[in-house]
């Protein structure tokens, strides 16, 4: 059932219904507990975000793929009278803070210190000229974009308390990314997985490791979450988060067995075969994930 505050929202962006976006084809918010709702990126490929109403103000976690998406949950907000409180970005990846200066002021940004550094070294200018470029759509909304970078870091796990709500943020190292940070609620035993989490999409694990991502799979599925929330594509459970770690084994199986026939990168990544995940979205980051894969198990 819908609570009242989540209706509200609907009302304000999806005309009172949630679900499937609309005519217009803004992405929806999807309530999956009764304090979280969840603004799915548009065609399962942009960025999801994360939206957790405490009795103090929201916590936002990453900001929607462009500061157009960002701008649309800063609106939906407006009809509850609460102010944003903290926004915890998971990655340094832009498509997850790109539209931070939309809330901040007055929302303190809360992320690794490792995505922190990387934040810092990002051209502003570079990233708006690339964003222009890809979506169209948020050209307008970039026009304002000014660099945010986090107020508060940690470096393995940090937990706020708001009005009785916890809130935890924890570091999987060297999965997606070397920031990456998974945020779970367990009282309502919600996981946003970050980076480090897609459901039935290839991985991009280019700035990562595949031994890194297992170690974080199991540390995520040992929390025993009843919703996962990947960084991009549908809300699933932890069914797929066992999934997704089986998706990695065979990936490291796929390359182990090449290399052994004596096959080089170039012909691992020509002679790849996986049928059973050519369904899924996402193939264009195939190529730099069998590349990490294949350094790591020459380093091993």
């Amino acid at each position: 059932m819908r609570s009242a505050w989540c209706a509200a929202l609907a009302a304000a962006l999806l005309g009172g219904t949630l679900g499937p976006a609309g005519a217009q084809g803004l992405e929806a918010f999807l309530q999956v507990s009764p304090s979280v709702l969840v603004y799915l990126g548009k065609d399962g490929d942009r960025a999801n975000a994360g939206t957790i109403r405490t009795p103090i103000g929201y916590v936002l976690v990453d900001t929607g793929h462009t500061p157009a998406d960002s701008e649309r949950i800063r609106r939906a907000l407006l009809v509850s009278r609460l102010d944003v409180r903290y926004l915890i970005v998971t990655q340094p990846h832009p498509d997850h803070h790109l539209g931070a200066f939309v809330f901040s002021p007055p929302a303190l940004l809360v992320a690794h210190e490792a995505t922190r550094t990387a934040m810092a070294k990002m051209d502003p200018g570079a990233l708006t000229a690339l964003f222009a470029s890809r979506y169209p759509d948020a050209a307008e909304s970039l026009r304002g974009y000014r660099m945010v970078l986090p107020d508060l870091t940690f470096t393995d796990a940090l937990t706020l308390y708001l009005g009785g709500v916890e809130v935890r943020l924890l570091h999987l190292p060297d999965a997606h990314t070397k920031g990456d940070a998974a945020v779970w609620l367990p009282q309502e035993r919600v996981l946003f997985g970050g980076g480090a989490v897609n459901i039935r999409r290839h991985l991009n694990l280019a700035d990562g490791s595949s031994a890194g991502l297992l170690r974080a799979l199991d540390r995520l599925a040992a929390l025993k979450p009843a919703v996962v929330v990947p960084a991009h594509g549908s809300v699933g459970g932890p069914a797929d988060l066992a999934g997704l770690r089986q998706y990695v084994l065979d990936l490291r199986a796929e390359v182990r067995r090449l290399r052994a026939a004596g096959q080089d990168l170039d012909g691992v990544l020509r002679l790849a075969r996986l049928p059973q995940y050519d369904a899924w979205p996402g193939r264009e980051w195939l190529r730099g994930t069998l590349t990490r894969i294949y350094q790591e198990l020459g380093e091993g």
